[in-house]
């Protein structure tokens, strides 16, 4: 009886076990960076299949804090019809403080192969939303220093490198800077423009900032005093060349936005007076040819109307090739419309539970309203470090 006893003090006395945290953020700050960096690679090496699929990535920002929101895009399982369903989709979410110098919500962007990099700022900022971090780039040079610049981020998909595009804001140029990300060796460098012009990203209300398609980055710009164009930039070869609008050279005929449709640029527009979608589509850039396609959205109860309250935006498309359109603020779910322009036919989709009553709570946010959205279609993760 007594050695029993004594067994059972010697098994209460003995040091218990220190517990494990759950975060795994948490467990990783507690090994070497160089472990650390392993099993975060090893980690995403593992799930690759289920990352490389394109998510959205829904950001608004509360005073000095980032909300980020990344859920999947939703393919369509039924193209012969318009309808409307609710989905309370798994979500990805956290938030950063101290934001506020970090994330010009006002300039419009794009995620380029998972990352972010904006457009009109006095240093180059880089955002990789998977590794929760903002990188500042130095300087182009030192006659940059304290003025604005235009920053364009372009991909080149068979040597897999970023590349950021520098351009001082306001002014023509013929030379422009480039600099190849993941590389502590590399440094600003001088490309020829051929073409003296002015990039007018930023400069309207229309939807100009630059898109990268398939190793190719476009953006508006200015030739001599009025003439409006497209210029690209071939990312690998690092040559720029123009393209002539479809409509003409001195006025759109509506706001448009570039985007990329099916792999190719396109530029859409709509005209509010008879709810038509107009969609310009780049088939050939070296003949400057464009297919126009016209269309209506077919509608069940009026609920085609959707652009005509000003209340959605275009983000994008899908790569299926459906237009993105998303409310331009939440309330306790998540609206977006998307458009099939071949069949002509749309969907609603209500994501629920992206700030639902305890987010509000916890954050502080209210009950009203959360607005300035920026959305970013066909978003990826990527571990790549800057």
């Amino acid at each position: 009886m007594t050695r029993k006893i004594q067994k059972k003090r010697r098994i209460r006395r003995q040091p218990s076990s220190p517990s494990v945290p759950h975060d795994p953020s948490e467990i990783l700050s507690k090994l070497p960076a160089k472990s650390a960096k392993r099993v975060r690679n090893e980690s995403f090496e593992t799930n690759r299949s289920a990352r490389e699929r394109p998510r959205l990535l829904v950001c608004f920002r509360e005073g000095d804090k980032l909300f980020s929101f990344s859920i999947s895009q939703q393919n369509n399982q039924n193209r012969n019809e318009s309808y409307s369903y609710s989905l309370s989709p798994r979500i990805a979410s956290y938030q950063m403080t101290k934001a506020e110098h970090h994330f010009p919500f006002t300039m419009k962007t794009d995620s380029v192969q998972g990352l972010i990099c904006f457009q009109k700022t006095r240093n180059p900022i880089v955002w990789n939303p998977s590794m929760r971090k903002f990188s500042t780039l130095p300087k182009p040079g030192k006659k940059w220093e304290g003025k604005h610049i235009t920053v364009f981020l372009g991909y080149d998909p068979i040597q897999g490198k970023h590349k950021v595009v520098c351009m001082p804001f306001d002014k023509r140029i013929d030379v422009c800077r480039a600099l190849t990300l993941g590389s502590d060796h590399e440094q600003w460098r001088s490309v020829e423009t051929n073409h003296n012009h002015l990039p007018t990203t930023g400069k309207s209300i229309v939807d100009f900032y630059g898109r990268c398609i398939n190793g190719v980055l476009y953006y508006h710009a200015k030739l001599g005093s009025s003439e409006r164009v497209i210029m690209s930039f071939d990312v690998r070869f690092e040559k720029f060349g123009v393209i002539t609008l479809p409509w003409g050279k001195f006025r759109d005929p509506m706001p448009m936005m570039m985007i990329s449709y099916l792999g190719k640029l396109a530029c859409v527009g709509h005209v509010n007076t008879v709810n038509e979608i107009w969609m310009w589509v780049l088939e050939d850039a070296t003949k400057h040819k464009w297919s126009l396609n016209q269309f209506t959205p077919r509608s069940q109860d009026g609920q085609g109307q959707f652009w005509q309250s000003n209340q959605f935006k275009l983000s994008g498309a899908t790569d299926d090739g459906e237009l993105i359109y998303v409310r331009k603020e939440i309330l306790e779910s998540l609206d977006i419309v998307y458009i099939d322009p071949k069949r002509k036919m749309f969907r609603r989709v209500e994501y629920r539970g992206i700030v639902d009553d305890g987010f509000r709570r916890r954050n502080g946010l209210g009950d009203g309203p959360l607005g300035e959205l920026q959305v970013f279609n066909n978003h990826i993760d990527t571990v790549m470090s800057l």
